[in-house]
Parts: structure tokens; sequence; C-alpha cells
């Protein structure tokens, strides 16, 4: 119980910074309520206002079969409601066993997508501050649905937790400032990713998530962090991208695991989409779904040497190159869409301006 108290005081106080008065939400699942607990314990303690809001697997699954398609589409009341006065959210919640997403149909989840339209759309006019802590995914029935081996995931995560935060973040703004010049980037591989893109300056800013959304972050349009924390994310210019884009990692989705996501882009959209495992899972309301989904969203590099790729914290592994198709308006950028696919490449190249920055999936900055 120490530990989850050091851990809720972190949260609150550190990377929420909760204010006095500040309603707080805390998302949690059967297997993180006694963390969530502690979390609204310490709400209490700096004065702010808690409530708990409880998901499970039944009621996650049941939607799918209890609700026509119809229902599906239209947007919850509580999802838009809390944003009318909730001013921070803690997540912990995620389905213990993401096993059963595989057998849910495709123009249900479509259905599902479209209706989160109309949050998604609200959420970017009304910011509030995000901490998501992804030990809501650290189960073993995820563990055994990805094949990861449970006990190496929980110590790198716990690793990946205990990070350096002050060191990373330097490092973070350092990349920040690359990433907001109006240059061109390259990102190249020997898996045969060769892709190109610009930059679009100052008037986008780099999101440096380094677990702690600050003054500055909020300033800057930042309202967002994680724990495990370490990336540098950015909406490059949407339509400038050519190339291919190779991922060398897997991406968990939907209990499977994709691998050798591929993507060929002309002019910013993509006009090949491929994998060599679960092209299917990856592209689930890929032809239903609305919007600029098949359009360059973001670009995020990886900072935390204590995590490790094969996981489900591929992004912020250091040296790791992220690339993101479809809704990017968290971001500053402008693809509405209700799509959206990462794929992860830890051991790429990347050049920012001409000048070598990641070598081989190495920083050398």
């Amino acid at each position: 119980m120490a530990t989850l108290q050091r851990l809720a005081k972190s949260i609150v106080r550190e990377s929420l910074r909760a204010k006095e008065f500040e309603p707080v939400l805390i998302s949690c699942a059967p297997h993180t309520i006694e963390l969530a607990e502690q979390v609204a314990l310490e709400c209490q303690r700096v004065g702010a206002d808690p409530a708990l809001w409880l998901d499970t697997d039944a009621t996650f699954y049941g939607q799918f079969k209890n609700y026509s398609l119809d229902n599906l589409r239209k947007v919850s009341a509580h999802c838009v409601g809390l944003l009318d006065y909730v001013k921070s959210y803690v997540w912990l919640s995620g389905v213990q066993d993401p096993s059963g997403m595989a057998r849910v149909p495709q123009e249900t989840w479509a259905a599902y997508n479209q209706g989160e339209q109309a949050h998604a759309d609200k959420s970017v006019t009304v910011k509030t501050k995000n901490v998501g802590v992804s030990l809501g995914l650290l189960t073993r029935p995820r563990a055994k649905a990805y094949g990861f081996n449970y006990a190496a995931w929980k110590a790198q995560m716990d690793a990946a937790i205990a990070v350096n935060y002050a060191q990373m973040g330097s490092l973070g703004t350092t990349v920040g400032g690359l990433l907001e010049q109006p240059v061109g980037a390259h990102v190249t591989a020997d898996n045969g990713t060769d892709l190109t893109f610009r930059l679009a300056g100052s008037s986008r800013s780099a999101h440096v998530n380094d677990g702690v959304i600050s003054d500055e972050d909020l300033a800057a349009g930042n309202w967002d962090t994680g724990l495990p924390a370490g990336s540098v994310e950015i909406a490059p210019v949407e339509e400038s991208a050519n190339g291919t884009f190779v991922a060398d990692s897997p991406t968990p989705q939907m209990g499977k695991r994709i691998e050798g996501l591929a993507w060929t882009f002309r002019n910013g959209h993509v006009t090949d989409y491929d994998a060599k495992k679960n092209l299917a899972i990856a592209q689930t309301g890929w032809e239903s779904d609305t919007g600029a989904k098949d359009v360059l969203g973001s670009f995020t590099l990886g900072l935390n040497r204590k995590a490790k790729a094969g996981f489900l914290n591929n992004g912020i592994v250091a040296g790791a190159a992220t690339l993101w198709i479809g809704e990017n308006r968290s971001l500053g950028g402008t693809n509405r869409s209700t799509y959206g696919m990462a794929s992860f490449l830890t051991s790429g190249t990347v050049e920012i301006a001409g000048k070598t920055v990641i070598d081989g999936g190495k920083w050398v900055i």
C-alpha cells in the first residue's frame, strides 16, 4: 500500500498538479481500484474534488451486444456532459482481457468510432488535463493475448516509471526545439523505411511528454501526459509525406499483434497499406470511418532509456520513431477523423534539416 500511496502522490502532485476545488475524474477498472482510491484520497489532501468512474470488461463488451448500431453512433451524454465541468482526468482504466475485441464485427467498431466523433470535437475546444497511467493495461490476460512475458513487462514498466524525469525532460526540450523548425525530416531503416516530410515550424508546438503537466505545457496547449512518460510529439505538415514507413516493432491492438505494418505515402496520403500479420485488425474501420483517415497525423520520438520495445510503450522507447495517421487536432493539426493508427520503428535513423539526431535507434545529440 505504501508503494501505491507514493505513486498516487506523484500522479496528483507532480504529474497532474491538481489545485484546490479542481474537479478530477479518476477512471478505473476493478484491477486498479486500489490505486484509484489512493489517487482520490491524495486529491482530497490537496483540496481537489475527485470522483471515481468504474469501467469493467462486462460493461465494455456489453455495449457491443446490447446496443444497436444507431445507438453506438450516438455520442454518450456522459462523455460530452463531463467536459462541461471536469477539469482533469486520471486514466487508470483498461479492459483486463482484450482478446474479445477481435470478435467484435467491423461494422460495430465503425459505429462505435463514429459515436466518439462528437466527443473528440468537443475535446479539441474544451481543454482538460489528462494523465494516462499505463498500469491500467498491465494484466496477465492482456500479457497472454499479446504473447508478453508478464514479469518482464511489469519490470520494464516499473523501471520506465522510475526514470530520471528531470534528465529526460531536458532532452525533450532540446528535441522539441528541433521539431519546431520549418525544415525537412527524413526517416530511414534497413527494413525498407525511407520517408520524408516537412515540419511546420513554430506555428505548431511540440508536445514534450515528460510526466508533468507544467504551466509552460498548458501555455503551449499541451494538456496531456502519461506514466511511464518519455516522448516528443508534433503534427507535421499533413500533406508533405512521401515515401514508405515500415514498422519493426509490433502494434498490439484488439487482442492481436499487428506485425510489419507498412504505409506508402504520396503527398501526405496513404497510397498503400500493408502488414505481414493481422492487417485486418489494423484496418478496422478503414473502409467506413470518416475524415482524413489516410493522412499523416503526427510524428513522435521516444526519450525513455528504461523503456523496452515489444510491449505497449513502444512510442516512449529512447530512439524510437512513431508515425500516426488520422485525427491530430489535439496537436494543432488539421486532420478530423474517426480513424487513427500508429506504427513503430525502433531501429531507424532520423535526420532533421539534414542533421542526424537518431542513428540506428540511438540518440546522437
